[in-house]
């Protein structure tokens, strides 16, 4: 068949518009994104929070479909058949629609030429980046908070990101690193394992929660702890790989977070224990909940990538 020429043109003009609305994202807006499309804005996550994630998927396949769902802000998975498939979101359902529960979806910044930047969500979608049957191809639901992209180069860019506390540019040791050597995908193929984060993470609810004050929590909370705490604790003394090592350390971090004081600085952060949430009591029922649900799925994880 021939198509007239106007006819053609209109075809264009309306993929040329579905292109600026994509690239242009307003603040507050909700919007559907390949994992592959998404820029990172750090370069390390913690592996063994993610082990975690993957082990438990791996012994409870419909928890990755919770997975799913609660990070596109939708609550629980609903009707999971056999023949779900994470990558064809018509095959299963989620209690809720998209955005219901919008302080559960993960945070993006739009940047020049509409390049999507991830502020917040780099542990979960790295899960399900590496989850058998989904990967860098799967669609998710993101929120955008703020729209940099009229910034004039990439300098000018990242400075703005930079003022708003939108990065993190430290390795995994702790030592700075450029933009420039930020990852372009997601991944552990493409992202740096820090251990300290993945142990701060463990101490959720039992050492640090949300912020007491009532103030928003910060981007990046867990690696402002997890930097200040590297510089308190020699992992060196921990047998890692053996269940009693790992949960010595994550009890030496929680004694650790508990014992700075509300009102003192947390490391170069500029933020004090409580802006970042510390508890002044270790809650100990919490930590024993790690212990018996948590380790023992990162401990087999492992060794399953041995």
């Amino acid at each position: 068949m021939r198509l007239h020429s106007w006819t053609i043109g209109l075809v264009l003009c309306a993929l040329t518009a579905q292109a600026q609305a994509f690239s242009t994202p307003q603040p507050g807006q909700v919007i559907e994104v390949a994992l592959e499309q998404l820029h990172p804005t750090q370069a390390v996550v913690g592996f063994d929070q993610i082990y975690y994630s993957l082990g438990l998927f791996a012994d409870k396949p419909a928890k990755a479909f919770d997975e799913y769902c609660e990070t596109n802000g939708q609550g629980e998975a609903d009707q999971v058949p056999k023949t779900a498939e994470l990558l064809r979101p018509a095959s299963f359902t989620c209690k809720r629609a998209v955005g219901t529960y919008p302080d559960e979806m993960k945070t993006v910044v739009v940047g020049p030429g509409g390049q999507l930047y991830l502020t917040d969500g780099h542990h979960s979608f790295t899960t399900l980046w590496e989850t058998p049957g989904a990967g860098p191809r799967l669609k998710m639901w993101v929120k955008v908070t703020d729209d940099f992209s009229s910034s004039p180069n990439l300098a000018t860019f990242w400075q703005r990101m930079e003022a708003a506390r939108k990065v993190w540019l430290k390795d995994n040791q702790g030592q700075t690193l450029p933009p420039a050597q930020l990852p372009a995908h997601l991944g552990f193929k493409n992202l740096q394992d820090d251990t300290f984060r993945s142990l701060v993470y463990f101490t959720r609810k039992a050492a640090y929660g949300k912020p007491t004050d009532g103030a928003i929590a910060p981007e990046f909370l867990e690696f402002y702890w997890g930097n200040w705490l590297r510089t308190q604790i020699d992992l060196g003394s921990y047998n890692l790989n053996k269940k009693g090592g790992y949960k010595d350390a994550i009890e030496a971090v929680a004694q650790r977070i508990v014992s700075l004081a509300p009102g003192s600085k947390v490391g170069d952060s500029g933020f004090t224990a409580r802006q970042l949430g510390g508890m002044t009591q270790l809650d100990h029922s919490e930590l024993e909940k790690t212990f018996d649900k948590k380790l023992p799925y990162v401990i087999e994880y492992r060794k399953s990538r041995d």
